[in-house]
């Protein structure tokens, strides 16, 4: 194999991932840090889903030389392959993977101070009512308001990787990878109260603004991150930075994917 010239690795805390973690340095990979990671081209990632999900925003985003290989050692392993049994079987899959490149979101949220965030998000931004009242939003597509006063716990809008996830759970559409869609799901809507969500384009910009912050106060979160008493938000697909994942020639990301929509 050596079409990647500098290959690293990062591993979870894990008993089980850091039994692979001492094969990969036996191997001769690096572990990867803040001051090499411009250097490697190749991460391999040793853990489960939310592991990759920080790692990707440690080390990948804005590093768009990187490819990421992940190992699953956690539990669903959606984002990752299987734990390979030898060196040669590594060494064998990563070269004939299958290079994925994930659609990723750009969030700006404004705060009722009138302090902006910004963050990226691989699978999704949703909106929370962050105390016991359920949060009032407007909500505009491309400039035009579409609902008037949503009433309910809150909204997601998930790229297609993250609509497996959390937008899946809350009863939302799996979208295919090349879809060119997002989808925006409602949490237990309480007005409109039929309306469930929406299928938008990728190229579209949504805008979330919280009526009433002070007794219907709303928690932001972007993937992981979480940004509290949010008055403003702005979403839409991250033209700049891109993230790109291996996935064993056997089971892509598109199979994955749509594998899920068959899962009771």
């Amino acid at each position: 194999m050596h079409k990647y010239k500098n290959i690293g690795y990062v591993a979870s805390e894990s008993p089980k991932s850091q039994e692979v973690s001492k094969l990969l340095q036996e191997l001769g990979f690096v572990n990867i840090t803040a001051e090499n990671k411009y250097e490697i081209d190749l991460l391999i990632v040793v853990g489960g889903d939310g592991f990759m999900l920080r790692t990707l925003h440690n080390y990948v985003i804005e590093n768009k030389n990187m490819r990421v290989y992940g190992i699953n050692t956690g539990n669903v392993g959606f984002l990752m392959n299987k734990c390979f049994s030898c060196s040669e079987d590594l060494i064998d899959d990563i070269e004939h993977a299958i290079s994925t490149q994930l659609t990723l979101l750009k969030m700006e949220a404004t705060d009722t101070n009138g302090k902006a965030y910004h963050y990226i998000a691989v699978n999704e931004v949703y909106v929370f009512r962050k105390a016991n009242q359920i949060v009032e939003m407007n909500i505009t597509i491309n400039d035009k308001l579409k609902i008037e006063k949503f009433r309910g716990d809150g909204i997601i809008l998930s790229t297609p990787t993250g609509s497996t996830a959390y937008n899946f759970s809350a009863g939302g559409p799996i979208l295919p990878l090349n879809s060119n869609l997002l989808a925006l799901t409602s949490i237990n809507s309480y007005y409109p109260r039929c309306w469930n969500g929406a299928l938008i384009s990728n190229d579209t910009v949504v805008q979330i603004d919280i009526n009433d912050t002070k007794n219907r106060p709303a928690i932001v979160v972007s993937d992981y991150k979480e940004f509290y008493d949010i008055a403003r938000i702005k979403i839409q697909k991250d033209q700049e930075n891109t993230v790109t994942l291996l996935f064993d020639r056997d089971y892509s990301l598109n199979e994955r994917i749509f594998d899920r929509q068959f899962l009771y």
